[in-house]
């Protein structure tokens, strides 16, 4: 894992994927047009009890903050429990477990890579329920 602010995400390029690219599309404040999956997420955060992790084999999760933050746990893979594939053939799995290992905050202007077989619990509340717009971008490795 990698949490860090956007404004220096180009020093990353030596172990993330397309640093520089990402740089470029935060200056721009546009995601069009990027050689990967962007997905613009909007939602609420939830209560513990409705998150859950989810785990990649093959795919760097890169999520940066535009509105509103969220707490976002990371812990080994090992630590919990398979469940079912991911939807629609997608890379990864979801896992059973309670909140833990560490909790990060993804707040405006920053960064959180999530590299594979790093599980991790999104949408946490930051102190009380709140808005969050994202992206996810979807890192092949």
């Amino acid at each position: 894992m990698i949490i860090d602010s956007m404004e220096r995400i180009a020093r990353y390029a030596g172990i993330l994927p397309h640093a520089e690219v990402l740089a470029k599309l935060w200056a721009d404040r546009s995601a069009e047009g990027a050689p990967f999956e962007v997905r613009d997420k909007r939602y609420e955060t939830k209560d513990d009890e409705k998150r859950r992790f989810e785990v990649h084999d093959h795919t760097i999760d890169l999520m940066v903050g535009l509105e509103g933050s969220e707490v976002i746990h990371i812990c080994p893979e090992s630590e919990l429990e398979p469940a079912e594939p991911l939807p629609n053939g997608a890379d990864g799995r979801k896992m059973n477990g309670a909140p833990r290992g560490h909790a990060v905050i993804l707040s405006p202007g920053q960064f959180v890579a999530i590299y594979p077989h790093e599980a991790h619990m999104v949408a946490g509340h930051p102190g009380s329920p709140a808005s969050l717009h994202k992206w996810v971008v979807k890192l092949p490795v």
